[in-house]
């Protein structure tokens, strides 16, 4: 009976240990995504104010999305701008950057008219690939912004 108990409780410490070590990293990990969030509605606060505006050339919103990259160790934010002039004669637009936050370096842009205008033309790059559409951005800013 004496070694069974024993047994029951090396593996109960075990168990325990083990649940304690792995939990050290997910603490850790989910300390920088909240540091990583808190940063950027700091930001967004700050430099964006209220999310939709109105201005003598028409109205806009702003919103955004973040995402702490573990593999990366960087905090990334998409600002999304959204913009529909006043008069018909205006371009409506949508306009998104991806930025690093710690660094506020700018790593992609996407810009595309709403209804499409031959004279306008649009961006759409990460770093140094270039993309043709919204869905090709998308998977270029995949890396940055899932685990």
């Amino acid at each position: 009976m004496k070694i069974r108990a024993s047994v029951s409780i090396a593996i109960s410490g075990l168990v325990w240990f083990n649940t304690y070590v792995s939990a050290q990293p997910n603490k850790e990990l989910y300390e920088l995504q909240e540091r990583c969030g808190k940063r950027a509605a700091e930001l967004f606060k700050r430099d964006y104010g209220r999310p939709v505006y109105k201005s003598q050339l028409g109205v806009g919103s702003f919103k955004y999305v973040n995402h702490y990259s573990a593999h990366l160790n960087k905090c990334f934010f998409i600002l999304i701008h959204v913009f529909y002039p006043k008069d018909k004669k205006g371009l409506s637009s949508t306009t998104r950057t991806l930025f690093e936050l710690n660094n506020n370096k700018e790593y992609g842009k996407y810009f595309k008219p709403i209804y499409d205008d031959d004279n306008v033309s649009s961006t759409c790059q990460v770093q140094d690939k270039v993309c043709r559409s919204e869905d090709e951005w998308r998977q270029l800013v995949k890396p940055f912004m899932e685990d």
